[in-house]
């Protein structure tokens, strides 16, 4: 996507490139946090670190809510040992004791009204990363807090900076 503008983009392709740069982010946010050595400073890196955090969650709705075929990769499930057998090696050490075996859960007949690829969960897709119970949503926090992206009349500021 070198040398496209903004307005050449896709939505998609604008959310994905925001996602991108909230997770770097953090990473920052979290690395400034953890060579502070005052725990004010610190706490000030890791509160922006937790709100571009919400960003990621926001982020990626928007993209599962835009893109159907990556939001179907999010109801796949990941069992232990998932990314060895990708690439053919065998994990050095047991993820559990033997005197613990996994067991695959067994599949759950499709509910009335439930497609048999959709999750096993009460929880909205939405409200999802990768199967694991997304935060809730700050209390006051606007639907869409992702800098340009912000719709509405919302509290002042483009949200560039955050």
């Amino acid at each position: 996507m070198a040398g496209k503008s903004d307005t050449e983009r896709s939505d998609v392709a604008r959310i994905r490139a925001v996602l991108a740069r909230e997770l770097e982010t953090i990473n920052e946010y979290e690395a400034f946090a953890e060579d502070s050595s005052n725990p004010e400073v610190k706490a000030f890196f890791l509160h922006l670190a937790a709100e571009e955090k919400e960003h990621v969650s926001e982020a990626t709705h928007m993209l599962r809510m835009l893109d159907k075929g990556q939001d179907a990769h999010f109801a796949k499930p990941f069992v232990p040992g998932h990314f060895q057998a990708a690439v053919g090696s065998v994990p050095s050490e047991p993820a559990l004791p033997a005197a613990e075996p996994v067991h695959a859960a067994p599949p759950a007949p499709p509910a009335v009204g439930r497609l048999a690829n959709e999750p096993l969960t009460s929880l909205p897709p939405q409200r999802l990363i990768y199967g694991v119970p997304a935060p809730p949503p700050s209390a006051n926090g606007h639907p869409l807090t992702i800098g340009s992206l912000r719709r509405g009349g919302g509290s002042g500021g483009s949200g560039g900076g955050r």
